[in-house]
């Protein structure tokens, strides 16, 4: 099974900026890229049910579109999904559990400033893998590959410092 680096769509710039970033490192670490169009459903039991289920937009598919081309030179795999959520936070923590998400690149959860940051704080405990929000606190979107001793296999699994 490859790994998986998942990409959250956000305001334009952003999610161009999250996918050459994103892209690169998939391409170091020989990982795929899951890119994510979060949808939000009004009712916590529509998740997944297909009920009410709209189509995106023309113009949100012309854009997931664009955006998988923007990467087409990394020469890696991506894969483009919708994901349903009620709530953002959740919504973005089962994504990464579902997708075994190696990385995540994702918009910060957004609210009054206190609140934000927060919920910002809880999600990086609990995904316990990197995210970056390409904020002020992520720091450098740096990583490196385990160097394995003299004679020893190279490890199967990627550090990532954030």
């Amino acid at each position: 099974m490859t790994s998986t680096i998942l990409v959250v769509t956000g305001e334009h710039n952003w999610t161009l900026q999250a996918l050459h970033l994103a892209a690169a490192m998939a391409r170091e670490t020989g990982a795929s890229l899951l890119l994510v169009e979060m949808v939000r459903v009004g009712h916590v039991e529509y998740l997944g049910a297909g009920v009410r289920e709209a189509l995106l937009p023309y113009e949100r598919l012309q854009a997931l579109r664009d955006y998988a081309d923007t990467i087409d030179g990394y020469g890696i795999a991506i894969a483009v999904a919708p994901f349903e959520y009620s709530d953002y936070t959740g919504g973005l923590l089962s994504a990464t559990e579902q997708s075994e998400a190696l990385a995540v690149f994702a918009p910060a959860p957004r609210g009054l400033r206190p609140l934000a940051a927060a919920r910002l704080w809880w999600l990086r405990r609990a995904l316990r893998r990197p995210l970056y929000t390409l904020g002020d606190g992520d720091g450098a979107a740096v990583w490196s590959l385990e160097q394995p001793a003299a004679g020893v296999r190279p490890p199967a699994t990627v550090t990532f410092h954030s």
